[in-house]
């Protein structure tokens, strides 16, 4: 079984993807039939996650109701855009795909390889033949631009891309090449991209405010402490780049400094306000009057944003130009084990869909009391990369005896913002 085909290591080299059944799960509990359906062919038996609401639980009920807000307000969004084909990404275990497809949409599910490799099966054994002629499943890693393009390339026409919960997970440099590479796909193929996580912060504190009161603050210091146990990232400093948090426990976000920085890569913002005046929620059912009015009167300033590309926008900057000439390297790892060291040398992108190959040679290469790491051909690394790096050099009893070799302009940038420097990178 190839790298990219085995489950365990995907999982282990971005274990966000574990996110993906959490979200179906709780779909399912706001009595989404299409989720109940998903799990069930998963193998996961419905008394198993299915669960009676209680008005006293601070920990799942907020979350179920911030998920199905976010589920429900950009579900409306994507169908009034009027576009045919819609790009999920990252599309998780949804149940969108059967929502959109039977509204004659033409959908392309794209995500991790652990979601991917288990989902299109599982939606193909589901689905009728009518339906099946307009589903996709792409693997594609968001800092990737060829997977991205390959993934836009299977519906034609324009597309809209909606992504729900991925944003809050990336490092500043992924947030950057995200971005770069939706506009080059808007610009070539028309379209917008429906972007839910830009005020994540809020429609947390909408629900939270709404149901726990006084205590929101301290459900979204628990959140964001979640995020961060699964992303390497700050999720407020991550998600908004300029948020503070205040003594008190709520957030300030300068949303306008966020839309300057969509606006220098070539990106306009509009923005889709979630509420509406008949805005309904399977959770209402379970929550009282009282606060459902007060959700309704929080979200009164919560959007969705929907971003399309500047036509007149030229990104000429020569670290694009640079990491896309060496980025044509194919992606190869060789390694040996002797004596104990344990060599490597890796080519090419190291991202979600080629690092678990690095993960792979390592695990078989079994104990190790000294670990070199060849870079020098190195185009790019992504969080999913360093976190296998980070793997082998938490392996070594001796930390001294991990060395990465041959780092270039670009690999040292990305290791110095996410703070990886401070422990794979020896002072010279």
């Amino acid at each position: 079984m190839s790298a990219n085909n085995n489950k365990d290591l995907n999982t282990a080299v971005n274990p966000t993807s574990n996110t993906a059944v959490t979200t179906l799960i709780m779909l399912a509990n706001a009595g989404y039939d299409k989720a109940s359906e998903i799990l069930e062919y998963m193998g996961i038996e419905r008394e198993t996650f299915f669960r009676e609401t209680d008005p006293n639980d601070m920990l799942n009920r907020p979350s179920d109701i911030v998920r199905e807000l976010r589920y429900v307000a950009l579900n409306r969004t994507i169908e009034e855009t009027g576009y045919q084909n819609l790009m999920d990404l990252p599309c998780g275990y949804t149940p969108k795909v059967f929502e959109f497809t039977a509204k004659g949409m033409n959908y392309n599910g794209c995500d991790l390889p652990a979601v991917i490799n288990d989902f299109a099966p599982l939606i193909e054994s589901m689905a009728d033949d009518e339906i099946k002629n307009r589903i996709h499943f792409s693997v594609v890693d968001v800092t990737n631009y060829e997977s991205m393009k390959a993934a836009a390339d299977k519906l034609e026409g324009p597309v809209c891309i909606a992504t729900e919960g991925l944003t809050v997970y990336l490092n500043s440099d992924e947030h950057t090449r995200l971005f770069r590479n939706i506009r080059r796909i808007l610009q070539e193929k028309g379209g917008c991209w429906l972007n839910s996580d830009a005020e994540t912060v809020e429609y947390y504190m909408a629900v939270y405010k709404a149901v726990a009161k006084e205590k929101a603050g301290e459900l979204m210091r628990a959140v964001t402490r979640g995020f961060g146990s699964q992303s390497d990232t700050n999720f407020v400093q991550q998600h908004a780049g300029v948020a503070q948090q205040r003594k008190e426990g709520s957030w300030s976000v300068d949303y306008d400094a966020i839309e300057a920085g969509y606006k220098k890569l070539g990106l306009r913002v509009e923005k889709i306000p979630y509420y509406r005046d008949d805005l309904q929620l399977r959770l209402y059912s379970k929550m009282s009057a009282e606060e459902i009015e007060r959700l309704k009167e929080n979200i009164k300033h919560v959007n969705v944003w929907k971003v399309t590309a500047d036509p007149d926008f030229d990104d000429n900057k020569k670290i694009q130009q640079k990491t896309e000439e060496i980025g044509d390297l194919p992606f190869e790892v060789k390694s040996e084990v002797k004596d104990g060291v344990f060599s490597v040398s890796i080519r090419g992108r190291m991202d979600t869909i080629t690092s678990p190959e690095l993960l792979k040679q390592f695990r078989e290469a079994g104990e190790v009391k000294e670990i070199r790491v060849d870079v020098s051909q190195m185009a790019y690394v992504s969080s999913a990369g360093l976190r296998v790096l980070l793997m082998m050099y938490k392996s070594l009893e001796n930390k001294d005896r991990f060395e990465l070799n041959g780092v270039n302009d670009t690999v040292r940038e990305i290791l110095e913002t996410t703070g990886f420097d401070q422990f794979l990178l020896k002072e010279v």
